[in-house]
């Protein structure tokens, strides 16, 4: 038998329908590959996204050599999620944040 524990680890799930990530200005910022749970609330705490070309540059994101970037989104960003993921942000606010550090 497997025995439990209390400690709290962080679970990446992947494997999600691709959905464009959408600021509230409009620009397509990139596209959800995944997410992750904070399981001691089972709660979703932030998205994986993989980051347009583009606007790697304007986050100033450092950029792997053969992969794409990819940040962790904290859901504190998200308005909401359907055919595609609407944030509650601007460029210029999320620019700000990936600046001061909240990639989490």
């Amino acid at each position: 038998m497997q025995e439990t524990t209390t400690q709290s680890r962080p679970l990446e799930m992947g494997d999600l329908e691709d959905r464009d990530i959408i600021t509230t200005d409009g620009r397509v910022i990139g596209t959800l590959k995944g997410a992750w749970i904070d399981t001691s609330s089972w709660s979703v705490s932030s998205l994986v996204v993989e980051l347009k070309k583009d606007v790697v540059d304007e986050l100033n994101v450092k950029k792997p050599i053969l992969k794409a970037a990819v940040v962790n989104l904290p859901v504190t960003y998200v308005q909401k999620v359907a055919d595609i993921v609407q944030l509650n942000v601007d460029m210029t606010t999320l620019s700000g944040a990936v600046a001061a550090g909240v990639n989490a």
